[in-house]
């Protein structure tokens, strides 16, 4: 696995996608899958006039309730499809422009990548990697982070997640400044940026701990990259639900 995701990195690295992988928390990741449920590889590749799509997506197989199992298959599918449908349109466009104008045609990338970060018998937390290039100064990376409660397929946001939501976000928000002010040259504003999660912020579990994270440009210049904060459940003295 860790050989596996050297090599995709290495792949994006070249391709100007800075993905900051010293800040990404992603050492603990290899998890063992539990063997009532398997996690595959859904694969879409297509190389076209003017787009080359190559995506991996996460299938889940294996769970006894398999309305629940088709439940969560949908909803990572239905976001993968979507943006593949996207690129596709954008680069039959640009296509057809760049025939009309005699123009050198480029390639339109459509990439997608998985990780999992974490799985008990009532939880899964995956990220999938989404990049799209569309000729431009450079491409653009989104995280799309599921954490699943697999009795019965529902996201758990973080207003779900804590019994106590403010008191989670207040301890949250602190270790958050905490970290930013470490390497405030790294931050908008020297960090003044961040002001505080809301209930649906992104985040995915490890082991123990809980990372926010933010998007590209969201709170740091593109060359930073998507900004990872790990916080040990223990500073919220367990409040957590699941």
């Amino acid at each position: 696995m860790k050989k596996l995701f050297n090599l995709i990195l290495l792949f994006f690295i070249t391709i100007n996608v800075f993905l900051s992988i010293d800040e990404m928390v992603l050492a603990q990741e290899d998890k063992e899958i539990n063997q009532k449920i398997t996690i595959c590889d859904l694969k879409i590749r297509e190389e076209l006039e003017a787009i080359n799509i190559d995506m991996a997506i996460p299938v889940i197989e294996g769970m006894k309730d398999k309305q629940v199992e088709n439940k969560i298959n949908q909803l990572i599918q239905e976001y993968a499809f979507n943006f593949k449908k996207e690129l596709c349109t954008e680069s039959d466009e640009y296509l057809k422009d760049a025939k009309k104008e005699g123009w050198r045609i480029g390639k339109y990338q459509a990439l997608s990548y998985y990780i999992v970060h974490y799985q008990s018998k009532n939880m899964l937390s995956v990220s999938i990697f989404y990049y799209r290039y569309t000729l431009g100064a450079h491409g653009h990376t989104l995280q799309k982070a599921y954490n699943i409660n697999l009795k019965n397929g529902e996201l758990f946001m973080l207003s779900t997640l804590f019994r106590d939501m403010e008191k989670a976000r207040e301890v949250i928000n602190k270790e958050i400044k905490r970290q930013i002010q470490l390497y405030p040259d790294l931050y908008f504003e020297s960090g003044q940026v961040f002001r505080s999660i809301s209930d649906n912020h992104p985040f995915y579990i490890i082991d123990g701990n809980i990372v926010i994270f933010f998007g590209l440009y969201e709170i740091a210049p593109y060359a930073y990259g998507i900004r990872y904060f790990k916080i040990p459940f223990s500073l919220i003295e367990m409040n957590i639900k699941f």
